[in-house]
């Protein structure tokens, strides 16, 4: 199994969650290989400040919404998102996640960009 850095799993977990959460800044990013019986990943631990005019509601609001969220990415998942905390004074996101390796997602995702092939939901059909 090809095996998905932590640092680069970490810059895809970064740009999934910028359509999201920016205009923001990555104030501290770190990342270490994860892996269980059955798992490959890795774990990051990054704290983002939110920028703008509207920063704080921004802030809370995504405090609330990113672990519920979807983020695409193109070569795993992520399986656990937490916001574990909010310094208002920022306004700074402390952010854990955990994202799985899942090689195949990266055929999904190549054979929908050739192909542009969907289902009749619009989702792509893999």
């Amino acid at each position: 199994m090809i095996r998905l850095p932590a640092e680069r799993a970490r810059d895809t977990l970064l740009r999934a969650m910028e359509p999201f959460a920016a205009p923001f800044t990555t104030i501290t990013a770190t990342s270490q290989d994860w892996a269980s019986g059955l798992f490959y990943g890795a774990r990051h631990r990054l704290a983002l400040r939110i920028e703008g005019g509207d920063a704080a509601i921004r802030a809370a609001q995504l405090q609330a919404a990113l672990p519920e969220m979807e983020l695409a990415m193109a070569q795993g998942f992520v399986a656990d998102l937490h916001v574990v905390r909010l310094d208002e004074n920022g306004p700074i996101l402390a952010i854990e996640a955990l994202t799985i390796d899942d090689p195949e997602q990266a055929n999904r995702v190549a054979h929908v960009a050739r192909t542009g092939a969907v289902n009749r939901a619009g989702r792509p059909a893999c």
